[in-house]
């Protein structure tokens, strides 16, 4: 593997980092002309996106391809405002900053360098920053789990791929909310991307969306969101400590907002509820999953004793594992009798939506 480099502020370092941040030994790949050898020669194949496309604009840590920027956010700030479709391209690196994309004229797809898109085992592009509720102003009473996240979009019609995006914020016991990535405006598809956190990982709170092929860890809530309608295809959960998987805000039943956990698999340590209501209409369905023993019994838990669960739609079906017994389950959940069709969430006619990658699903 060729040496990612660390990018932090303007200041750019060598390290040696996998997907998962873990420390790897490796040599830097040595410089010829306006492209780091070797990153196209690693791999190749179909799945491999190792070159950006005709017109893309280019982040490269190294600042070795022609016309690249050393940061994300230098690239998101000099995308063409136009209509037609954008390509951000990211070479391999650790880019320590937070990023916010703003609403955009037309459709953007952001892809992140990889030897195979169809697995983020083999993600080489990551972005991540610590940023947490209580490191902002008790002033500012607005949109405060946005101004934490590491990757921001408010744009719409965009498709990600292939990037890990982290807030290693950690455990914390007040005002801990710090969210990796947060989708602020419509019609998303993210595409075998890992996103990292404790509380609040990952919010989905408007329009559609879809994740695919992707992991998702965290500890506390760590699906949430108010108003999107969500389906998650085949990707992997990792609880890291006690807690809850989703926290669903649909506040009334005139809302379209629902979270589908379709063939996914729930793993990790200490035990975690599969969710509970942020708000009294959440609705959440599992189904065709494996749950790992980790999940309780129960399955779900109320907010808190106060709450009342009466309107709560919290479904499962034919889910399997050591989670999935059903005998305890909380008395609000149920059990489906056929599964949710994808068409439910995302639309009649989504397979011909230009942010949906029918490859993933």
């Amino acid at each position: 593997m060729h040496v990612p480099l660390e990018v932090t502020a303007s200041i750019v370092t060598a390290t040696f980092a996998d997907f998962s941040g873990k420390q790897k030994t490796g040599i830097e790949a040595p410089v010829k002309g306006g492209s780091p050898i070797g990153f196209s020669g690693l791999c190749n194949g179909p799945n491999a996106r190792t070159d950006p496309p005709a017109e893309a604009v280019v982040v490269d840590a190294s600042g070795a391809f022609d016309g690249s920027y050393k940061t994300v956010a230098e690239g998101v700030a000099n995308l063409p405002n136009s209509t037609t479709e954008q390509t951000l391209f990211v070479f391999p690196g650790v880019y320590n900053e937070q990023v916010s994309v703003p609403k955009l004229a037309g459709p953007l797809v952001m892809q992140g360098y990889t030897c195979d898109t169809t697995s983020y085992a083999s993600n080489e592009v990551t972005i991540t920053h610590a940023k947490a509720q209580k490191d902002i102003p008790p002033e500012i009473k607005n949109n405060r789990n946005y101004l934490t996240s590491t990757l921001g979009l408010q744009a719409s019609n965009v498709k990600v791929y292939n990037f890990n995006v982290g807030n290693p914020a950690g455990k914390i016991k007040k005002d801990g909310q710090a969210v990796a990535i947060y989708a602020d405006g419509a019609d998303y598809g993210f595409y075998a991307c890992n996103f990292t956190g404790y509380q609040d990982t990952l919010c989905a709170h408007k329009g559609r969306e879809l994740y695919a092929k992707t992991y998702i860890s965290g500890a506390v809530d760590f699906v949430f969101g108010q108003k999107a309608m969500a389906w998650f295809e085949s990707c992997d959960i990792e609880s890291i400590g006690e807690g809850w998987i989703t926290a669903n805000g649909n506040e009334n039943a005139t809302i379209a907002s629902e979270y589908v956990f379709n063939n996914a698999r729930v793993f990790g340590t200490g035990s975690t509820y599969l969710g509970r209501p942020w708000r009294p209409f959440a609705r959440v369905v599992w189904q065709n999953s494996e749950l790992g023993d980790i999940v309780n019994p129960e399955g779900w838990e109320a907010w808190d004793e106060s709450s009342s669960t009466a309107n709560v739609y919290f479904k499962e079906f034919n889910n399997s594992g050591p989670g999935s017994a059903i005998g305890k389950r909380a008395p609000f959940s149920g059990q489906l009798d056929a599964p949710v069709a994808i068409a439910d969430i995302l639309g009649k006619n989504y397979e011909s939506e230009w942010w949906v990658d029918t490859n993933f699903v």
